[in-house]
């Protein structure tokens, strides 16, 4: 089994219930033929860089699934004749690119993680009852004029 990348932007006109059609259409062609969908998601109405079929905006949808080598031939026939797919572009996902991306990917957590982390350290600093005034640094709470005047 090889790991696969499935592009296709459908058209326009197609309406919710049809997107959802041909998006189950192409599930059921992988999963039928013994591959597994890894991840499905449609991004939705966005503008084309050039008009397609005379269409300037389309329904994108992106799948990564695991199956034969005979899937993309049969993709890319089912999306040719397909008259509510208006482009479509099937990749083969190497090793060496899925490793980058799970790469990519625990960076991402990393840094979120320690994004969070300072927030909470900054968010802790913050509670703090020390401030800044005008006359330097002072502790206690800052008292307004009026609780000056006697």
């Amino acid at each position: 089994m090889r790991t696969y990348e499935a592009l296709f932007i459908i058209a326009p006109t197609v309406d919710d219930d049809g997107i959802q059609a041909v998006v189950r259409e192409v599930e059921e062609m992988i999963t039928s033929s013994g591959g597994t969908i890894a991840r499905r998601d449609i991004w939705g109405r966005r503008k084309l860089a050039y008009p397609i079929r005379k269409f300037t905006d389309g329904v994108y949808v992106v799948m990564r699934f695991q199956a034969t080598q005979e899937m993309p031939r049969k993709l890319d026939n089912y999306f040719k004749l397909s008259e509510q797919v208006i482009r479509s572009l099937v990749l083969y996902m190497d090793e060496r690119t899925l490793k980058l991306e799970a790469e990519q990917a625990r960076r991402r957590e990393e840094e979120a993680r320690l994004a969070a982390t300072r927030v909470r350290e900054e968010d802790d600093s913050d509670e703090d009852d020390e401030y800044e005034g005008a006359r330097g640094r002072r502790r206690g709470r800052r008292m307004d004029d009026e609780e000056y005047d006697d």
